[in-house]
């Protein structure tokens, strides 16, 4: 059975570049997220490019998970699944309602759906999930995103430690990604294309590697900077 690919935080311009990729691979797709109207734009277009069943899952992680819970009990598709969904706040802009927001996505509701995930009953699991290079090391501009990231991927870096040979869990640590966000942003000196980033997460799913970076070379960055003494790390404005 050909699995349905499950993107969850769709709308984002990195999930959508993902799910064309899946398309051009003839997997249907169910694509999740708050903006509807949205969702059926991208949806229509991978349809009619592709010839692929693409279904839309209303659904704000904010609030309650529920649909997506709900939509993995369907015994009748196999899912494989990729996580987009996050919210990011920097830390000079949290307040107790932007905190219990963050948590709630990206911890809570993005915990709950990997579990489901992995509980249903299906030939083979696949999961590719989108980090950031915030989770290596605190930063006091957005140390809480960064950590809410680090919890899920140490979540996930256990389930990877059992997992069985049907299971592959890939976690992608993004760097700058030439997005709405990151568009015009001071001290930004290279940002890889959406379309990148996907074609780099689809490559590393199904070569089963665990810990993949976007762009690649963050890879070494961040091994220099979650080794520099926490002296050094206290005056670096980065």
């Amino acid at each position: 059975m050909t699995a349905t690919w499950l993107v969850i935080g769709a709308s984002s311009i990195i999930a959508e570049a993902f799910a064309a990729c899946a398309a051009a691979q003839q997997h249907p797709l169910i694509l999740c997220g708050r903006d509807g109207e949205h969702l059926a734009i991208i949806a229509a277009d991978l349809r009619l490019r592709y010839r692929i069943r693409c279904d839309i899952l209303h659904c704000d992680l904010a609030v309650d998970a529920s649909p997506v819970l709900t939509c993995l009990q369907d015994e009748t598709r196999e899912f494989a699944l990729f996580i987009a969904a996050s919210h990011i706040v920097d830390n000079d802009q949290l307040t107790a309602r932007e905190t219990e927001t963050m948590l709630r996505v990206n911890v809570v509701s993005i915990s709950q759906i990997i579990h489901a995930f992995i509980q249903k009953q299906q030939t083979a699991h696949r999961l590719i999930f989108l980090s950031s290079v915030a989770a290596c090391r605190g930063r006091a501009k957005n140390s809480l995103y960064g950590g809410s990231k680090a919890a899920i991927e140490c979540y996930l870096q256990g389930l990877q430690q059992q997992a069985a040979a049907s299971v592959s869990i890939t976690v992608a640590r993004l760097g700058y990604i030439d997005t709405v966000q990151t568009w015009g942003m001071p001290g930004i000196f290279y940002a890889a294309s959406p379309e990148s980033c996907a074609q780099t997460c689809w490559k590393a799913s199904y070569a089963r590697r665990r810990l993949v970076y976007c762009p690649f070379f963050w890879r070494y960055i961040m091994g220099i900077l979650t080794r520099l003494p926490f002296f050094i790390w206290k005056k670096m404005k980065i």
